[in-house]
């Protein structure tokens, strides 16, 4: 059978795209040399269907964390398929069972004893932030939500919630008890807590709000007041997670246990939808009365389960998370060589893989780009602080390739001007930084 992909041109699949799905979303596109058709894809790269060859350094999100088509993961789908199937999500099954304890032990358990208990499976990551909150108000029959202005946990109901205002503006939904707190309050957070509050959701570095890290100090602040006060913490692994942090969960650079914690995206290996909310054990007595209240049809099914496996295998493993933290140290260095060469850049944001590029001002974010895009490193800018663009290639990129990747980025830099954004109705809604004097740093 002939592969879809080849059933038609580039041009019919652009005419289709446009007439079928997204009509606006092209022109936009456009602006900053966005017009990828994708094609053939393979490790570290994606092909344009005109033959133009990509390094991918959006991934999106990290689900491409080890690389496009990982090999390891194929297989292990296919083997699956000679056996399985989906699966009934209501009966146990040995693939689902060996893949929580996986991911439950992946958590570890701090010197006092905290640690995870329990898995509920999702087909995605904003499903996953969904049940999180689902369980936090459940657990503790309170509804208020601390999370932070301007983050982001999917699109979805209740995660549309704890976003930023623009995901529930334009559908006129605003799920009620999501309290939105500042950048600069954060160290002192429980100023926000009230008889009514159930949790503090976190992104454990917030991405699309440009992958502004937060300190180590105000992340063990919010852990400690949380506790105190009987507030469970909710992270949201869902980007920073699955080794892409150094680390297999970024929240083991804290140092802290949270009470439950989602994952995704990486999660799936690339192939297979995949995802999952992972919390204590005692909070599983929301279903003692009913233990019917709530399933996912596709998550946890048992295809993805043998993708995820393999991807959380490679998460754990000391020398793949070493290998990352190699590859973090080369960019880290050819980046503080890049700021001294030029001042349109103002550094790198980064923790492991988990990066972004800051640049001197929103202008020259999106003009660089559109050159880094033209020049074959597909990227997208911090939709909600877009002064800085993701660099989030695979886990997997080799040096060689890393040094090529490089050469094109200090290339596409030094050919970044000023984009013209009061020109752009889609870039005039934000010209300036969202966030102001802050330490990118960890410590």
């Amino acid at each position: 059978m002939r592969c879809v992909v080849h059933s038609i041109n580039r041009e019919k699949t652009l005419e289709l795209y446009t007439q079928y799905l997204h009509k606006h979303k092209l022109p936009v596109y456009k602006q900053f040399n966005w017009e990828v058709v994708e094609g053939r894809r393979e490790g570290a790269f994606i092909w344009d269907m005109n033959g133009k060859r990509y390094f991918d350094c959006h991934t999106c999100g990290g689900t491409y964390n080890l690389g496009h088509r990982n090999p390891e993961v194929i297989n292990a789908v296919k083997n699956a398929l000679d056996h399985l199937d989906l699966g009934n999500h209501h009966l146990p099954s040995p693939v689902r069972a060996l893949l929580a304890e996986q991911l439950v032990k992946s958590a570890g358990e701090t010197p006092d004893g905290e640690k995870m208990g329990r898995v509920m499976w999702a087909s995605g990551g904003g499903e996953a932030m969904d049940f999180a909150f689902k369980m936090a108000r459940g657990y503790t029959r309170k509804n208020k939500i601390l999370c932070l202005d301007g983050g982001y946990h999917g699109h979805t109901g209740l995660a549309m919630g704890a976003g930023d205002k623009k995901y529930t503006k334009a559908w006129n939904t605003n799920p009620p008890d999501f309290v939105k707190v500042p950048w600069q309050d954060l160290g002192e957070i429980e100023k926000y807590f009230d008889d009514d509050t159930a949790a503090v959701t976190l992104e454990s570095i917030p991405a699309t709000l440009g992958m502004t890290i937060i300190p180590r100090k105000v992340m063990q602040h919010i852990r400690k007041v949380t506790k105190e006060n009987g507030i469970l913490m909710i992270l949201d692994e869902i980007q920073t997670g699955m080794g892409r942090s150094g680390k297999t969960w970024c929240f083991h650079h804290y140092g802290i246990m949270p009470d439950i914690f989602a994952i995704g995206k990486g999660f799936s290996g690339g192939v297979m939808p995949s995802a999952a909310t992972i919390y204590r054990d005692e909070m599983e007595q929301v279903f003692a009365e009913n233990p019917l209240i709530h399933f996912s049809s596709f998550g946890g099914n048992e295809i993805s389960c043998a993708a995820s496996s393999v991807a959380l295998t490679k998460a754990t493993d000391p020398e793949c998370l070493a290998y990352t933290r190699k590859l973090a140290a080369f960019f880290r260095e050819e980046f503080d060589k890049l700021r001294q060469e030029t001042d349109k850049i103002a550094g790198l944001r980064q923790l492991g893989l988990f990066q972004a590029i800051e640049y001197k001002d929103v202008a020259t974010c999106i003009s660089a780009v559109e050159r880094l895009n033209n020049n074959g490193v597909f990227c997208l800018f911090s939709n909600n602080d877009r002064i800085s663009s993701q660099f989030m290639p695979p886990l997997t990129l080799t040096m060689d390739e890393a040094r090529e990747l490089m050469d094109l980025v200090r290339k596409s830099v030094n050919e970044a001007e000023s984009f013209d954004l009061e020109g752009s109705d889609y870039f005039k809604t934000q010209t300036e930084s969202r966030i102001k004097n802050v330490l990118h740093q960890l410590d």
